[in-house]
């Protein structure tokens, strides 16, 4: 669809344009933020680590949690072999489980409970530590109620380490399991550990170590065997925090950050196993240079992948700013204006993913719904919102429309207008493509969406996509909203008086797929 009317931008475009740079000049693009040393990946029930030669191993649990599973990913054949048993004893739940890799070894450790799983706000009390040199042979140990953060591996992968409350348990061959104590004074909710080759352990906590009344900091016990321990004293600001996480990634690298959110990670590390561990990288959020706004249009982040991580916000409630931080520099660049609203302003929580592609903040000016807009982070659109915002389902485009056309936003297009748009109030309008949007409909105007509709150059035309039964009894749908889940799955919810569905709409083959989700 390339070259037709769905490239053309029309005078009744939506958006008004502002250029962040000089009068005159393209601005280059701020490069992106490197990459670093990645935690294992997500999987549902479990994580994925990497093994040698590109291998991968995946553990995970059950869904009825009464068994973990692993899984080898073989990158010579590209093929996963068949699942085999990392843990199964008789009474035994587990509902969730981490791991760390290396040199082929694996540590996992999986929260478990005798009779069944916990309620989320009580603790696993039967979990276990769990190493494989392979990840065939399996060992097993009961961490009890103690072990909750996930393992440290030695760069060798003979040694392991669990880290406990005021305490650890390790693992080698020639030793096997042991627990050993820390003196860790002040230690508050988080922890993690490492070890290197030779068995030297650290541990990581944070907490007052001096009393009430001291410094927070995150303190560093380190110790081999039952040697004496050699200890560390650094500022990381919220060391404290019930709301921050030390994780870490290898022997020479922790992260502590909040809610694995860029802007608030700070990266503690070493050069070697020998060295001193040092705060390597603070958190942007605490860089030098930022312009903190605070208030109803306080700074706000937005980190979409392969991008500079962007400030967003707004001193007065009208003029709002950005900057992009500098990773090499580590500082933050100067401000600069990307919209002046006719205010005063507030962000609306309604829709605010900052890992979207498409940079995008919503904002409510004097009752009326507008939305920041960047698909460069050089240039921004000031977006009246008529209807709520579509997401595509991998987070790459976002569009705007109005009862006539719809405008798509995305990195590779730029802003594409097309003309259709959401004609009935509890119609939803989203992205397909940079230049394609389908659209949830209905034949009546205060129908609940009955069929999927998507984008031609002669029109709307009905897909064969099904649709799931909304049992909305007499009830009418007056309105639809959008809303960006945490795992970046957007999803419209339709509502009515007394009753409410929420859809969502991912690719499936050639077409689409309509799924009901949550009332």
């Amino acid at each position: 669809m390339r070259g037709t009317a769905y490239r053309a931008l029309s005078c009744t475009v939506l958006a008004t344009v502002v250029a962040v740079g000089a009068a005159g000049a393209t601005p280059a693009p701020p490069a992106a933020r490197p990459s670093s040393a990645a935690l294992p990946q997500e999987v549902r029930g479990g994580v994925v680590v990497e093994l040698p030669e590109g291998d991968r191993f995946k553990v995970w649990h059950s869904r009825d949690l009464r068994t973990v599973w692993g899984q080898r990913y073989d990158a010579a054949t590209s093929t996963w072999g068949g699942r085999t048993v990392v843990l199964q004893e008789a009474d035994l739940f587990c509902g969730a489980v981490d791991a760390r890799s290396s040199a082929g070894a694996v540590a996992v450790i999986a929260a478990c409970n005798e009779g069944g799983y916990p309620e989320s706000d009580s603790e696993p009390q039967d979990v276990r530590a769990l190493y494989s040199p392979d990840t065939v042979s399996w060992t097993a140990h009961d961490l009890s109620w103690e072990g909750h953060e996930e393992p440290g591996i030695s760069p060798d992968g003979r040694w392991a380490v669990w880290p406990l409350h005021q305490g650890y348990v390790t693992w080698t061959a020639s030793e096997g399991f042991v627990r050993r104590q820390v003196d860790a004074p002040g230690q508050e909710y988080t922890v993690t550990a490492t070890v290197a080759d030779d068995g030297t352990v650290s541990f990581l906590y944070g907490g007052n170590a001096e009393g009430r009344g001291s410094e927070c900091r995150i303190h560093v016990v380190t110790q081999r065997g039952s040697g004496p321990p050699a200890r560390e004293s650094l500022a990381v600001p919220s060391a404290c925090s019930v709301e921050h996480d030390l994780v870490n990634l290898d022997a020479l690298t922790v992260h502590f950050d909040f809610y694995g959110s860029p802007p608030h990670l700070t990266t503690i590390g070493r050069p070697d196993t020998s060295s001193a561990w040092a705060v390597t990288s603070l958190a942007p959020a605490h860089a030098p240079g930022l312009r903190r706004h605070e208030g109803r249009t306080r700074t706000t982040f937005l980190y979409p992948p392969g991008s500079p991580l962007v400030a967003l916000g707004s001193a007065d409630r009208r003029v709002f700013e950005m900057q992009t931080y500098d990773d090499v520099a580590r500082r933050w660049g100067p401000p600069r204006r990307v919209a002046r609203l006719d205010g005063p302003c507030r962000w609306d929580p309604g829709v605010h993913s900052p890992r979207l592609a498409v940079l995008v903040a919503e904002v409510r000016c004097d009752g009326r719904q507008r939305a920041l807009v960047s698909t460069d982070v050089r240039t921004w659109y000031d977006v009246p919102l008529r209807r709520p915002l579509g997401f595509s389902a991998d987070g790459q485009q976002v569009s705007a429309s109005s009862r006539r056309s719809t405008t798509v936003y995305s990195r590779t297009e730029g802003r594409v207008r097309i003309p259709l748009g959401a004609s009935r109030p509890c119609d939803a309008v989203l992205p397909s493509s940079a230049t394609s949007v389908v659209r949830l409909t209905t034949s009546r105007d205060s129908g609940w969406p009955t069929v999927l509709q998507r984008s031609t150059p002669g029109g709307w035309t009905r897909t064969a996509t099904a649709m799931p039964r909304v049992p909305t009894g007499a009830d009418s749908c007056s309105r639809v909203r959008t809303y960006v889940d945490d795992d970046g799955l957007p999803r419209y919810w339709f509502s009515g008086r007394l009753r409410g569905v929420t859809l969502t709409v991912v690719p499936r083959g050639d077409g689409w797929k309509v799924r009901r989700t949550r009332d």
